[in-house]
């Protein structure tokens, strides 16, 4: 497709964004009970992230002691990831009749699991399983990036150590000149594209997941956009981050 196709002669993207903005982010803590109906976890604290018209729930189950004695590392903690994407979020719906999760979402839940991993510090919680809970409730293209994004807000929330912040973001090649940067549904339906994830919002890049085929020699760009974006929405997510934390101060005072 021409490139023409994704902007209106202003330069502007279907949504009313540039090439090189973000979505809109918001995030909060609620409790469980205003979702009860979608959320697995019985937790209290729910991490609620809105990234444009991605609404995603996270609650982080633990640490505690593991119910099969069989997980325990003496050493460390173990990670696991549930992910649970409604029927009724996609755009287009699902024509699984089945709950067991599908593929991707098998896939996304083994690379959120080694990509966080990485970055708690599970020897701080020995003996112990650590479980993050996600449920998806509306998507709108770039819903990985919406996932991890709200994983790293739930684990400083809920007080768990890490070594740092990860951020993600999703990333279309229009053409060898032009890259659009948080995918809305529409423009990942037809762009080649792919998320990537950073630690710090530096140059580290602890995730790379390319939906689909385009040349080598596009990558460097496609990467360099990527990093701007993750660096931007490190600033994003720290600010709000204090001010919730801010909030919950104020309402035990």
């Amino acid at each position: 497709m021409s490139r023409f196709e994704f902007y209106n002669n202003d330069g502007l993207r279907i949504d009313g964004r540039r090439s090189n903005e973000l979505k809109n982010f918001e995030s909060s803590i609620t409790t469980t009970s205003n979702f009860a109906n979608f959320s697995r976890n019985t937790s209290t604290n729910t991490t609620y992230l809105q990234m444009g018209q991605n609404k995603v729930l996270v609650t982080i189950n633990g640490p505690k002691e593991p119910t099969n004695r069989t997980k325990i590392d003496s050493n460390k903690a173990t990670l696991s990831t549930n992910i649970n994407i409604s029927k009724f979020s996609k755009v287009n719906r699902n024509t699984n009749k089945s709950n067991l999760p599908d593929k991707q979402t098998l896939e996304w839940e083994y690379e959120i699991t080694q990509l966080f991993s990485t970055i708690v510090v599970l020897e701080t919680y020995p003996k112990s399983t650590i479980s993050i809970n996600v449920t998806v409730l509306q998507q709108d293209g770039g819903v990985l990036s919406a996932i991890i994004n709200c994983i790293t807000i739930a684990l400083i929330n809920n007080s768990i150590q890490i070594y740092d912040i990860i951020t993600a973001v999703s990333i279309g090649i229009v053409d060898q000149k032009h890259f659009l940067l948080d995918l809305n549904h529409l423009e990942e339906q037809f762009l080649s594209s792919g998320t990537i994830a950073t630690v710090g919002g530096g140059d580290q890049v602890s995730l790379l997941r390319i939906r689909d085929k385009f040349p080598l020699d596009l990558i460097e760009e496609f990467m360099q956009v990527g990093l701007q974006g993750c660096s931007v929405l490190k600033e994003i997510i720290t600010k709000q981050v204090k001010d919730m934390n801010l909030n919950k101060l104020v309402e035990i005072q």
